[in-house]
């Protein structure tokens, strides 16, 4: 059974943000009162999705910062074939809220290690 995630585009939208990651991360996500079976089913997905993404992060991401990197000086963000550059983190971080992208900050110890402060 195919899942119809265009149905549901705009409560994918909402989901997807650093309140739903942070959750996720935290272990504390409940999607239990939607009643809605297949928009739970959308739901569930890109949360296993995020969580993939996240623990890749992890184990991946040295800045402590949900799909962030830094190379040559220069600081980047990337999702799924979107990609925002910026020669500083504060410019960075504007322009990717200002795309509505997940800003999140999963380690703030490697943020902090890393001199990276004041960055939610």
């Amino acid at each position: 059974m195919s899942i119809d995630f265009v149905r549901y585009t705009s409560e994918i939208i909402e989901f997807k943000n650093a309140q739903t990651l942070e959750a996720i991360d935290w272990g504390i996500l409940d999607l239990g009162d939607i009643n809605d079976l297949e928009l739970k089913r959308v739901l569930v997905r890109i949360e296993e999705e995020l969580t993939e993404e996240l623990m890749r992060n992890y184990n991946q991401n040295s800045t402590g910062i949900f799909r962030v990197s830094y190379f040559r000086g220069i600081w980047s963000y990337r999702e799924y074939g979107c990609r925002i550059d910026a020669s500083s983190l504060c410019e960075l971080k504007r322009r990717v809220i200002a795309q509505n992208r997940i800003w999140y900050v999963f380690d703030e110890f490697s943020a902090k290690r890393l001199g990276r402060l004041n960055l939610r």
